[in-house]
């Protein structure tokens, strides 16, 4: 859960004028969109031309992809407001003891609705109890506490992980952990004056955007905020509504925030039961509420203080699955993991065979899951139920499931836009974070095709985020263009621009950074504007090591970066894209 970065999109085919009809290859065609949108009227141009000037614009999310474009539209001298429902910056990065509210069981609609007052601005003050609700529950339901755990340590090194204008010390450890890379984000916020501690009236934390919707004159866009205060005296909350109007708006909220729970038979019924010794907590749940091993150890049973250790079933053998269990691996008593078959291990991608090879050796695999046998009981734990499996085998004596199940990439302002500008039937189920397909309508540069104004972040932060942010605000502001519509929408439906995505250190995630390399500079000499590099040459070799070390020997070389550069994009192949896929979803 802790790699954004590896999200994969869909092939389309090359095909620019083909109608909607065949959504499983993403070609979408300019007149049937719906809605009443048309072509931005400038058919006869080569560039795309925006009906007003921007000034003023919205950042929602303040991880490492909303700090950077914050940081880069206030250096192009736009009026920027940043917001962040969370109370300080880092995004899935700020590490807290705080756990998510429980997680839906089946998932939740792609899109909920959250209540409004009828008047704006309004104020509310909530005490403890009110609507049956804890002034604790309403505080993590409003900022929703990030899914990583106490000695997490990213899957990817220092070179490929690190924001620009603060790097890591000189003797910082080869793997890095959660709590390093948190401090690196909060640092690179505090240089640029948008930490929660910085007087400054860019940023607005603890402040979540309740809706996204375009003016009425179709002008900008209107966002509604919602900002929930801690009061001391007495122990209330306060919350505060108000509307704010922007020109242009940059959508970076992160890939986690959408916890994915399978539909397995029974699991519904046993998500119902608390734990036996501690009624504040289930035992089934999601793996982003996992903290720290501890509680594994059991209770003490005996007034000698022996130990009755957790029998716990995890479900999915992906990257959250299989660290988690390393955690849990020393105190608990026995740890199972299940997962779907696969058809043999040669065909699996490197980082499903490195997920395997990282559980302990003591973990034992299981089958997928048939069925949840129904429980006698709720309040008696689920020790004593039986979980089937496909091949027969009943399970039990289980203690505890987590479901390290995955997220679902479920952009809840993309697919309000949608909803809006298309209607509800053009909506998208939510889909599995790493296979899932690209947000809909999004051009290369990060812009949505039918209103340009609305930029998001589709590319991995750290590495090529610095190029997106800062071409979106070159656009913005004048001095880099966009194509027309129709060319739009014929990049968007052409292979050459769907392969910009992919596993860093494979040809297409080089090729989106030449390609914006080329773009920028392009427009800088005719427009005006600083030049930009490549990647640097000299972190090649840095990250193609640790690559060989810490994944697996030869998958990502030098040669990576270079190879590419003798296949033209007409060569470009199906196998090129499943060479970088996870499928992550397939897997648990």
């Amino acid at each position: 859960m802790h790699h954004s970065w590896l999200a994969v999109f869909l092939l389309a085919t090359v095909h620019t004028t083909s109608a909607i009809a065949d959504e499983s290859q993403n070609v979408f065609n300019i007149n049937d969109l719906g809605g009443g949108q048309s072509i931005n009227d400038e058919s006869s141009g080569k560039w795309y031309k925006f009906n007003s000037t921007i000034k003023r614009v919205a950042v929602i999310g303040a991880g490492p992809a909303g700090l950077q474009a914050a940081a880069t539209f206030t250096q192009h001298n736009f009026t920027v407001r940043l917001f962040e429902r969370a109370p300080g910056p880092g995004g899935n990065w700020l590490y807290s003891e705080e756990v998510p509210v429980r997680e839906p069981y089946p998932d939740a609609p792609a899109i909920e609705e959250r209540w409004i007052p009828e008047e704006l601005p309004a104020s509310e003050y909530y005490n403890d109890g009110d609507e049956g609700l804890t002034l604790d529950t309403r505080w993590r339901e409003h900022w929703q506490p990030r899914s990583i755990w106490n000695t997490l340590h990213t899957n990817s090194p220092a070179v490929i992980t690190e924001l620009p204008d603060v790097p890591y010390p000189p003797d910082h450890s080869w793997v890095i952990s959660a709590h390093t890379i948190g401090a690196h984000v909060r640092a690179y916020a505090s240089i640029h004056n948008l930490n929660a501690n910085d007087n400054s009236s860019v940023h607005s934390y603890s402040t979540r955007v309740e809706k996204l919707s375009k003016k009425s004159d179709g002008n900008g866009w209107t966002l509604t905020l919602k900002h929930l205060k801690k009061l001391e005296e007495p122990d209330r909350l306060k919350a505060t509504w108000w509307i704010e109007d922007f020109d242009a708006v940059f959508v970076a909220p992160g890939p986690y925030t959408s916890p994915h729970v399978p539909e397995i038979d029974g699991l519904l019924q046993w998500s119902e039961v608390r734990d036996v010794d501690d009624p504040s907590r289930f035992s089934v749940y999601h793996s982003r509420v996992y903290r720290r091993p501890e509680r594994y150890r059991g209770k003490a049973k005996t007034a000698e203080l022996t130990f009755d250790h957790q029998n716990v079933l995890v479900v999915g053998v992906g990257t959250s699955g299989s660290e988690i269990a390393r955690d849990i691996a020393p105190v608990a008593n026995k740890v199972y993991a299940s997962h779907k078959e696969y058809a043999d291990w040669d065909t699996l991608h490197p980082f499903q065979r490195r997920s395997f090879r990282r559980f302990p050796q003591e973990t034992e695999f299981l089958p997928q899951i048939s069925h949840f046998e129904p429980l006698s009981s709720l309040d008696d734990g689920i020790k004593d139920g039986k979980i089937v499996l496909v091949n027969g085998t009943v399970l039990e004596n289980i203690d505890e499931v987590i479901l390290a199940t995955g997220y679902k990439r479920s952009n809840p302002f993309h697919l309000s836009v949608l909803n809006e500008t298309f209607g509800v039937d053009s909506l998208p189920p939510p889909s599995d974070v790493f296979t899932g397909p690209a947000l809909k309508y999004v051009h290369w540069t990060g812009h949505f095709i039918p209103d340009p104004t609305l930029a998001f972040s589709t590319i991995r932060p750290w590495t090529a985020g610095q190029y997106q942010y800062y071409g979106q605000a070159k656009v913005w502001e004048g001095t880099a263009h966009l194509p027309n519509e129709a060319e739009m929408w014929a990049q968007y439906n052409s292979t050459r621009y769907t392969f910009f995505r992919g596993l860093f250190g494979t040809g297409p995630s080089e090729a989106i950074v030449r390609q914006y390399v080329t773009w920028l500079n392009n427009e800088s000499l005719e427009n005006g504007g600083r030049l930009v590099g490549p990647w640097p040459v000299q972190n090649r070799e840095v990250f193609s090591f640790y690559a060989s070390q810490e994944w697996e020997k030869d998958y990502i070389t030098k040669e990576n970066f270079t190879s590419f550069e003798n296949i033209p994009d007409h060569q470009w192949t199906q196998q090129d894209i499943w060479d970088i896929s996870v499928l992550e979803d397939e897997f648990w």
